[in-house]
């Protein structure tokens, strides 16, 4: 069994090697067996609830999506395994807040049932940015799910302000608190499978991918799992490569991008939910910082100041509050002169706030990191993961850059990486990034 008990030391959250009681490592909220054509369906329920939400009409695409999930030949829905039950267990599991409180989190793990069966390999997925809470995995299964009929236990964590802990503010830049929670939800996870008699290949294995707020989240649980876990349980997990998809792995270089650039991309609201975020997730270094300080006259007569102060369900509440106060992409017209200067002593504390949640700096992958994001990326520049490869590539070879071979808007991309994942299974993607291209950096 997997136990780990995590400390908060000055800002960082690093392992401990207490071993804590297996009675009180979870708690289960809820099972559900699927078939897999009830996976898929429920999956697809989802994902049409989730697009709703973001006013995009996926319905009418429910058939071709179907098609596209069956197309690909999974290991357990096939010959006799086609009668495979899929397990899909919510837990919560004890943590901290990011203000280092004691907090009950929740997540998701679904498990394929087969008496002669052994699950090879495991998914750590970081979910796209949390547009409201009632699609959370611990509320409704992630249409990726279906990735457990290819023999896989996929973990899904929830976002803080998500699943048990709704109500709170969504600390929307905080890779490294994700970090250790997701690593926590994995280790929760793998008690489960114990607890229910799941017994793992002897090859068995780890893989973790995400995309957008997700992609940034997948590298710094790939940076929290390689650098802070004892070797025991590095080797339990045993990561083998992680997949991060147009993600934002140096809040702080965004930041001083837009600020020297003078533009704030093609959705603002991006950079004000980072910038809101660190009022709840860095609290000590944004102390002495107020929101008048923060924002300029024309954003304080608009009462964008304002929403700061109150609670959302998820970053499309937030947006759908700005109702097109958010429409200039100019930092000037949202910023007060002291966050644009900088040399301002509220400059170099947004800095120093935001670069907590770096990670990119001060280490090397030992295993394989693939940065994959869209030159015409207008929400986050591909420039940025074009610094975070070259800092992760100094010393070693196991970082690789990729530019999808069509270059669209995020959003775009992210559809096409989302049917790269569920049209392909894991050791074909690792092919596909690695084993032809392992000589090479940039793809």
């Amino acid at each position: 069994m997997l136990y780990l008990v995590c400390a908060s030391v000055h800002g960082q959250l690093l392992p401990d090697t207490n071993i804590r009681n297996p009675h009180i490592t979870y708690q289960i909220i809820e099972t559900h067996d699927y078939t897999f054509n009830e996976l898929r369906d429920e999956g697809i329920n989802t994902l049409a609830r989730q697009l709703d939400v973001l006013q995009i009409p996926i319905r009418q695409f429910e058939f071709a999506i179907k098609a596209h999930i069956n197309r690909h030949h999974f290991a357990l829905n096939k010959g006799k395994r086609k009668k495979t039950t899929f397990r899909a267990i919510s837990f919560t599991y004890p943590s901290f807040s990011p203000q280092g409180k004691p907090v009950t989190l929740s997540g998701l793990v679904t498990i394929p049932l087969l008496s002669d069966n052994r699950p090879s390999r495991m998914l750590i997925y970081n979910r796209l940015t949390c547009i409201s809470n009632h699609i959370a995995p611990s509320n409704s299964l992630p249409v990726e799910a279906i990735i457990t009929a290819d023999n896989t236990i996929c973990v899904f964590p929830d976002y803080y302000g998500c699943g048990t802990t709704e109500g709170n503010p969504l600390p929307f830049i905080a890779l490294n608190y994700h970090a250790r929670c997701a690593t926590e939800c994995v280790l929760a996870a793998l008690d489960i499978l114990n607890d229910n008699g799941i017994a793992l290949d002897t090859g068995f294995y780890t893989w973790n991918t995400g995309y957008s707020q997700g992609g940034g989240y997948a590298l710094a649980t790939h940076k929290y799992i390689e650098n802070y876990l004892p070797d025991s349980i590095q080797q339990c997990i045993n990561l083998r490569w992680s997949l991060c998809g147009g993600g934002i792995y140096a809040p702080a270089q965004l930041y001083e991008l837009i600020i020297l650039n003078g533009n704030m991309g093609s959705t603002p609201s991006v950079i004000l939910q980072g910038l809101r975020s660190l009022l709840n997730s860095h609290p000590e270094m944004m102390e002495n910082i107020s929101i008048s300080d923060i924002f300029s006259e024309n954003a304080k007569r608009t009462g964008i100041d304002s929403l700061f102060l109150t609670y959302d369900d998820g970053v499309w509440d937030f947006v759908k509050k700005l109702d097109g106060r958010d429409k200039s992409h100019n930092p000037s017209d949202y910023f007060s002169p002291s966050v644009l200067d900088t040399s301002s002593m509220v400059y170099k504390k947004i800095i120093a706030a935001f670069s907590l949640d770096d990670c990119v700096s001060g280490w090397h992958p030992k295993s394989l990191v693939v940065l994959s994001h869209s030159k015409n990326d207008q929400n986050i520049p591909a420039l940025l993961t074009l610094q975070a490869h070259s800092q992760l590539t100094l010393d070693n070879n196991n970082c690789i850059l990729h530019h999808p071979s069509v270059n669209k808007s995020h959003l775009y991309t992210g559809f096409l990486y989302f049917c790269k994942i569920l049209r392909l299974n894991e050791n074909e993607l690792y092919r596909l990034y690695y084993l032809k291209n392992k000589n090479r950096r940039i793809l």
